[in-house]
């Protein structure tokens, strides 16, 4: 009989304390992976709120954590870039409906079912975009345009912030920080009103909007002239703003200098839009498709135009000593709590945090001129629910696309956490089924919102185990503080400069590099190695699901020539004395390939938690990676409950074809002895 996970409310104590650490972890990577998503803050802490207090309650996994995660940057991100931010909530809605009829249909398995290459190759994929696009916003600057273009042109980032910053005088730098604080906050605002007029006009619509009898026309025509009064209110008061910007910009004599000529320029550029964006509103109450396609373009040239101003304030070398401060600080004291003995009981102090406080500080200390994080008055402002326009006008073959992606990948990462972290306790493992389910349903409610997408994450997840966590109330009060820290201490958020953040996502970017994948994958064989490298250009050159499915489909016809039936069987020997555990021989027969997996998982599963396991494997041909960290981990979990499983290893390396040493494998050889210790799994999940 297995043993009874803990209560929700056993171990008070230590689950208040481990939901302290995961929440300052959780902090500062929600508003990181926003920013590099491309969308305002709020909607990251948003998806760590539901992430924590809904999903907690569900989850099948109890010690796992959820929120937004980098692995899903590159999707959000295109999906914002190509089809409007109207868009994301509906994508994150259809891959949370995926999530919850798999898990409801108990498909939860088969997302495990994928060549650990093309896994191994997504995160590096994934690591080396995330590097490539913060690299930028490390220097305070926009990433130029996709993948390719953010790696190639990262020279020139490095280069914009290699100078050693001359500090101005302290009265200039103040009043340069409180110009920057201010045009943040204005841009906060026109982001908002963009997205209330995306919501009368998206994205995708906006291009083809002209015939005035089109039924979709007509009802985005009606939609905005009846708000447009009130948004032209709106966009008045952003104009009256910006002029008090306007006299403290001159007053600091910031119009003067060998910099003045760009800044003023930007600033008469966002005068003008946003006087043009107001007139544009202002005519909108007359119903028209042509007045419709003037606001839509005036508003978002409003919002670049003040974004360009903003930017032009900024220091690209004091930004830049800012952002490694930040990354030097994780680094050191990650070594600090690992490695120097009476430091290490302080390695509950989150990295990021400490981090981004240091930079912080110093940013407030020495008054620093750099971009801060822009955050909206009331997190209500940043909700946005699907209108009727927007489901009436989406271009639902994108938003369909965009969704199955996000459910996919979503799915994979959680369900690759999940297993990790039951390698991290003895508690009762992890219900797959159900895990997918509650994730299926945080984020069908961030859909709803307009929030992030979310997966289980493993730097929140491991946190949260190595705090002492023994049940899901740590990850529901993670979730509770986070929400508690915005509705009271939200602004405390706008003091954070930009790039440390970026600082922290070009750390994690750059963990998600498996350098280490290219020679424990050679040793498999070179077919791997090409699976991995596939995988990684695709994403990088093209884009995320291009470099899946190229990944996928590479593994597949490599498995062509090995493909067979594999027969599973399970046999209890009738010989066992009474009241000794059951001695079981488990008997494989043809090939155990990634796409064999579930059928290998159903047979595990029948064996009893005390058994004997006696694996025999004569007749097998063939083993790949994927069954080999099924055993892996089905072994660790069967020990945990006081069972072994015994395998000939000389025969299991010969059918796994590899030049591989034991010790990659995690299974004990003919004799029980372990050959390897399992501090990390096999593949490596975000």
């Amino acid at each position: 009989m297995k043993p009874a996970p803990p209560g929700l409310l056993d171990s008070p104590a230590r689950n208040f304390s481990a939901s302290v650490v995961v929440f300052l972890v959780a902090l500062p990577l929600c508003m990181g992976i926003a920013i590099a998503s491309g969308v305002p803050v709020s909607a990251g802490l948003v998806t760590g709120i539901v992430g924590g207090i809904i999903v907690g309650f569900l989850a099948g996994a109890p010690l796992q954590v959820s929120g937004p995660a980098a692995g899903l940057t590159v999707i959000v991100y295109d999906i914002v870039v190509n089809h409007g931010i109207e868009t994301l909530g509906l994508c994150v809605l259809v891959g949370g409906v995926l999530q919850i009829i798999c898990g409801a249909l108990g498909l939860g398995v088969w997302f495990r079912a994928v060549s650990p290459a093309v896994i191994r190759g997504m995160l590096t994929g994934i690591g080396v975009l995330i590097f490539a696009s913060q690299m930028h916003v490390l220097v305070d600057d926009v990433p130029p345009g996709g993948g390719l273009k953010n790696l190639v042109t990262i020279p020139e980032a490095v280069s914009k912030g290699l100078p050693w910053p001359k500090l101005r005088s302290e009265s200039e730098r103040s009043a340069k920080v409180d110009l920057l604080k201010a045009s943040g906050a204005l841009h906060e605002r026109q982001e908002i009103l963009r997205e209330r007029v995306a919501e009368h006009v998206p994205t995708d619509f906006a291009p083809v909007l002209g015939d005035e009898n089109d039924p979709a026309t007509i009802v985005i025509v009606e939609g905005l002239a009846e708000d447009a009064e009130a948004l032209a209110a709106t966009q008045a008061e952003i104009v009256e703003q910006l002029d008090g910007v306007r006299e403290a910009f001159v007053a600091a004599g910031l119009d003067k200098g060998q910099k003045s000529e760009r800044r003023v320029a930007h600033l008469a550029e966002a005068t003008e839009a946003l006087a043009a964006a107001r007139d544009a509103l202002a005519s909108a109450g007359d119903p028209s498709a042509e007045a419709a396609l003037e606001v839509r373009r005036k508003v978002d040239a409003a919002e670049d135009a003040l974004l360009d101003f903003e930017y032009s304030l900024k220091n690209h070398d004091i930004a830049a000593k800012l952002g490694l401060l930040t990354i030097a600080v994780i680094v050191v004291w990650q070594f600090l709590v690992t490695k120097v003995g009476p430091l290490k009981p302080l390695n509950v102090i989150p990295a990021p945090l400490l981090a981004v406080l240091a930079a912080t500080v110093a940013a407030w200390a020495f008054i620093l001129p750099v971009v801060y994080v822009e955050v909206p008055a009331s997190l209500a402002d940043e909700i946005r629910f699907p209108t009727w326009t927007v489901l009436r006008t989406m271009d639902w073959q994108a938003v369909l696309g965009g969704g199955l992606l996000i459910g996919a990948v979503a799915s994979a990462e959680s369900l690759l956490c999940a297993a990790a972290v039951d390698k991290l306790h003895k508690f009762p493992k992890a219900n797959f089924d159900r895990e997918l389910f509650a994730q299926g349903v945080g984020n069908s409610i961030c859909g709803l919102l307009g929030a992030l997408p979310m997966t289980g994450v493993i730097v929140r997840s491991s946190a949260n185990v190595r705090s002492g966590a023994t049940s899901r109330s740590s990850a529901i009060l993670h979730g509770v503080w986070l929400l508690i820290f915005v509705a009271l201490l939200g602004w405390l958020l706008a003091l954070i400069p930009t790039t440390a953040l970026a600082g922290v996502l070009v750390y994690v970017g750059w963990r998600l590099i498996d350098f280490a994948a290219v020679g424990e994958l050679w040793k498999l064989g070179k077919g791997e190695l090409v699976v991995f490298f596939v995988t990684v250009a695709g994403i990088v050159a093209v884009d995320l699901l291009s470099g899946v499915v190229a990944g996928i489909i590479l593994a597949a016809i490599r498995l062509l020539t090995k493909f067979g039936k594999l027969n599973a069987k399970v046999e209890i020997d009738e010989s066992t004395p009474p009241g000794a555990p059951p001695i079981v021989h488990l008997r494989l027969q043809g090939a155990a390939t990634f796409l064999k997996l579930p059928k290998l998982a159903e047979t595990l599963d029948e064996i009893p938690s005390n058994a004997d396991v006696r694996a025999d494997l004569t007749e097998l041909s063939y083993i790949d990676h994927a069954c080999v960290d099924l055993l892996a981990e089905w072994r660790a979990q069967h020990e945990d409950t006081g069972g072994t499983l015994s395998v000939d290893w000389d025969l299991l390396e010969d059918r796994f074809r590899t030049a591989a040493t034991p010790a990659a494998n995690g299974i004990a050889d003919g004799n029980g002895n372990d050959v390897v210790t399992e501090d990390e799994p096999v593949t490596k999940p975000i």
